[in-house]
C-alpha cells in the first residue's frame, strides 16, 4: 500500500519540493508518511492539532503542510488560524 504523501509526492515533483517545502517545515497529521523527509512531525501522539497554539510557537517555520487532517479539526477557522501563525 502507497501512504498518501507519497503518492502525492511523486505526482508534485522535486520542483515543488525545492520552491515551497525548504527550512524548516512542520508536517501536521503526517502519520509515518512526512511530505519531506527533513519536516517536523506532529500527530495525534504529540498533541491536538486544532490547539496547535499552545504546543508549538509562532513564527518558527517556513512552511506548514497538512494532508487529510482539516477534516478531522472541530473548530476549522481556528485550527487554521493557528497554523497560519506558525510561519514566518
Amino acid at each position: 500500500m502507497v501512504d498518501e504523501t507519497s503518492k502525492t509526492r511523486r505526482i508534485r515533483g522535486r520542483d515543488f519540493e525545492q520552491t515551497y517545502l525548504q527550512g524548516r517545515v512542520i508536517d501536521i497529521g503526517c502519520g509515518p508518511d512526512l511530505i519531506v523527509p527533513h519536516a517536523e512531525p506532529f500527530d495525534l501522539e504529540h498533541g491536538d492539532a486544532g490547539e496547535i497554539a499552545s504546543l508549538r510557537p509562532n513564527g518558527v517555520y517556513d512552511a506548514v503542510c497538512s494532508s487529510h487532517c482539516l477534516e478531522h479539526m472541530r473548530d476549522v477557522p481556528r485550527a487554521l488560524s493557528q497554523w497560519w501563525a506558525l510561519v514566518r
